[in-house]
């Protein structure tokens, strides 16, 4: 099915394989992003698609020129990607499809670059988190950028990263951002040492607790 602007696959097309990536990537972001608004859903999982490809250059790079000129592409490409979209990149098409803002996404890989440049890993999920209220169509609340940092820094820890995760005194948020703040919530569970995997019944439970009572 396509939407008759330059070829780029409808909608529910490309979400749906979207949706199928981000849940078989981070099954914490697909389950928080289920709590979302409808509407909302396909801004957030081509959102979390963009932010997990960036991450994973991150991650996965052993010469950080490369990485740089990797994530510079992801950067530049979601400049053009509804006018000429780019074969083989359903992340770039659902981008394109969700109508996301391309200068939200560029601040969010040039956070990825600074990350690979030697900054905190925390100012990547700031800027996560500043994306998704955006997305989510929330003001920014007070302490939204720390609870990304945290989640961020968390989520590193996770992955073997020997660092200290100093955790922040206890949250609130606004309903409109905790399909994305919930994933501070989870974090919690992972600065404690929790082995468990992403998903699992209790990052769930802990999930839904927040989403009922913003308390991170």
């Amino acid at each position: 099915m396509r939407d008759g602007i330059g070829g780029i696959p409808g909608v529910a097309e490309t979400i749906s394989e979207t949706e199928a990536f981000v849940r078989a990537e981070d099954r914490d972001r697909y389950v928080a992003t289920l709590f979302a608004p409808p509407a909302a859903r396909p801004r957030l999982f081509a959102l979390h698609a963009f932010d997990l490809s960036l991450a994973d250059v991150v991650r996965t790079t052993t010469e950080p020129q490369i990485g740089m000129i990797r994530l510079a592409w992801w950067r530049d490409s979601v400049e053009g990607a509804r006018e000429k979209p780019v074969a083989g990149q359903p992340v770039l098409a659902a981008v394109a499809a969700a109508a996301l803002d391309p200068v939200q996404l560029a601040a969010l890989a040039e956070a990825h670059m600074d990350v690979l440049d030697g900054a905190e890993i925390g100012e990547s999920g700031a800027q996560l988190f500043r994306c998704a209220a955006t997305f989510l169509g929330a003001e920014e609340p007070m302490g939204l950028a720390d609870a990304g940092r945290f989640w961020a820094m968390a989520s590193a820890r996770r992955r073997g990263a020997e660092m200290a995760v100093p955790e922040p005194g206890r949250m609130r948020f606004p309903p409109a951002v905790r399909p994305v703040t919930a994933l501070a919530a989870v974090a919690r569970r992972d600065a404690a040492g929790k082995r468990e995997p992403r998903g699992a019944a209790g990052r769930q439970f802990a999930i839904l607790r927040h989403v009922l009572t913003g308390k991170a």
